[in-house]
């Protein structure tokens, strides 16, 4: 009797492991990562045709600080920089912020051809922008923040004779950072405000 309740403890031990052993992965799988995007602006109908002489603007990719093109998204705390663990930017933060740019400044040019793809010939203008300082900052408290954009650009003409512009600016906006989406929406609005100060209506 002695040996068979043995074995039945053992039995029952062994069954005992092999489910706790199922529930470990489980029970530590790290939260589920959600990749975001700055967003794109609406299509609101079929693009019009250019001219065989139209516009082209050619948005070279942004550059920005190197501990900030990463994916990783950020929010400082004074001198320190804390990256999220559940949410991370679909790709590199300058090519983000260069698609979301390029889309912003083509809205307001449909008359003209405004891209951040290579082109066989030389265009009409080249912008080069430059983010020096884009930062959202914790404020007021763990969930309050305000997200802070300096930048410069360079319009570069093909034309020689023509001058090259250049201008700068800072946007500031505050609000929710609690969550990733709430840092995410932060950038976007300071990027959305950047393409708007950006003037190119006039290039032609």
């Amino acid at each position: 009797m002695t040996g068979l309740a043995s074995g039945s403890r053992r039995r029952l031990w062994q069954a005992l492991a092999a489910v706790l052993a199922g529930l470990a992965p489980a029970s530590c799988a790290a939260p589920s990562l959600t990749l975001y995007t700055l967003g794109a602006p609406e299509l609101t109908g079929a693009a019009a045709p250019l001219g065989q002489k139209a516009t082209v603007i050619a948005v070279a990719r942004v550059t920005l600080p190197d501990y900030l093109d990463t994916q990783d998204i950020l929010v400082r705390r004074g001198n320190a920089l804390e990256s999220s663990h559940r949410g991370r930017w679909a790709s590199r933060l300058s090519l983000g912020a260069t698609e979301l740019l390029t889309g912003r400044l083509a809205q307001s040019r449909p008359d003209a051809l405004v891209t951040d793809q290579p082109q066989t010939t030389a265009p009409s203008y080249r912008l080069l922008i430059n983010i020096s300082r884009l930062d959202v900052a914790i404020e007021g408290g763990a969930t309050n923040g305000r997200a802070t954009l300096e930048a410069d650009w360079l319009i570069v003409p093909r034309d020689p004779a023509v001058a090259t512009l250049r201008d700068r600016t800072r946007v500031s906006v505050t609000g929710p950072i609690g969550t990733d989406q709430g840092v995410v929406a932060m950038e976007t609005d300071v990027l959305n405000r950047l393409a708007g100060i950006i003037d190119v209506k006039g290039l032609r």
